[in-house]
């Protein structure tokens, strides 16, 4: 709360309130992660943050956003009595970012630097990661938010591009370490995106745990009826993995499923492996700013059941500001 009033103070005499926002979400969650299992109460990616833009003129507009985690708890550090309670949350709450950019933008698309979602999420992941919390555990490379990079975003009637560079501080010269490139457009009420990431030579990335390319598609906005559906593709090496999305009203259905080779790093026990994850979801609106999300997720690694996860939990989501 300190910290998020010394930053406030300030932001909000220059941005305006409305650019200020800040969301608890509290809730309790029974999990299995192999032989372990778990029941407790946890922060699922409380947040603040402050975003705004300035209009400079010419056609040109700056905007940044700076977004932080807040988690009240971590079971390592947490003090507890002679009888196992916990007393006080000790060293165990941390604040870490989530997001934090500035760019500018134009009649030319966008140009942004810092820690957001890139080219890869936007265009391939991003349309069909609809799930609160489960997603991304049987994805070839679920690509979410990324530091040191620099991406452009632009346009063309119903065409959507965009390319991003990361510059990490260990290179060896000044070459990208990283870059990603991707490309969607409209087919019909509905759009397929498009996308690619390299790594520079000998790095390693993504479930093949090697420096060949990822390539993915998604096909996002399918609907008949109350039913909305997407289905995604991703492909690395000899690793592939599909995933369909629907949803019925405030109801979803998220399933993944991951071929991994036996040289895979993805294989845990060095043989051809599949992995699969299903997701169920409601979403249940309780008033303004408020509301409630409960999942239930089960994702089967192969190869033998201590390196299965299985979840259900409930989440109490409160946009405070």
């Amino acid at each position: 709360m300190a910290v998020a009033g010394v930053v406030a103070a300030p932001v909000a005499v220059q941005a305006g309130a409305d650019e200020i926002y800040a969301s608890a979400r509290i809730g309790v969650w029974a999990h299995k992660d192999g032989g372990d299992a778990n029941t407790e109460v946890k922060s699922f990616s409380s947040r603040f943050g402050a975003k705004g833009e300035t209009d400079l003129g010419n056609g040109m507009t700056g905007f940044g956003r700076f977004e932080w985690d807040i988690d009240f708890q971590n079971s390592s550090s947490d003090k507890k009595n002679d009888d196992g309670y916990v007393t006080s949350s000790g060293n165990g709450d941390s604040i870490t970012s989530r997001h934090m950019y500035v760019g500018l933008k134009g009649d030319f698309g966008s140009v942004l630097v810092g820690r957001t979602y890139q080219t890869f999420y936007n265009f391939v992941v991003g349309p069909n990661d609809n799930p609160w919390w489960h997603s991304g555990y049987a994805m070839v490379d679920y690509r979410g938010r990324t530091d040191r990079a620099v991406t452009y975003a632009g346009s063309a009637g119903d065409i959507n591009f965009g390319a991003t560079v990361y510059l990490y501080n260990d290179s060896s010269d000044h070459t990208p370490d990283q870059a990603e490139a991707g490309v969607s457009f409209g087919i019909g009420d509905t759009t397929l995106g498009l996308a690619a990431q390299w790594t520079a030579k000998d790095t390693t990335q993504a479930s093949a745990g090697n420096d060949d390319p990822v390539f993915g598609a998604s096909w996002s906005g399918i609907s008949f009826g109350m039913v909305s559906m997407g289905v995604g593709l991703q492909s690395q090496d000899k690793d592939i993995s599909g995933l369909i999305d629907v949803a019925i009203g405030n109801a979803y259905v998220h399933v993944e499923a991951l071929d991994a080779d036996a040289d895979s790093a993805a294989s845990y026990s060095g043989d051809d492996e599949t992995h699969v994850s299903t997701t169920l979801g409601y979403t249940q609106t309780l008033g303004r700013k408020t509301l409630m999300y409960y999942e239930v997720n089960y994702t089967d690694n192969d190869s033998n059941t201590k390196n299965n996860h299985s979840a259900v939990m409930a989440v109490l989501k409160y946009d405070i500001i």
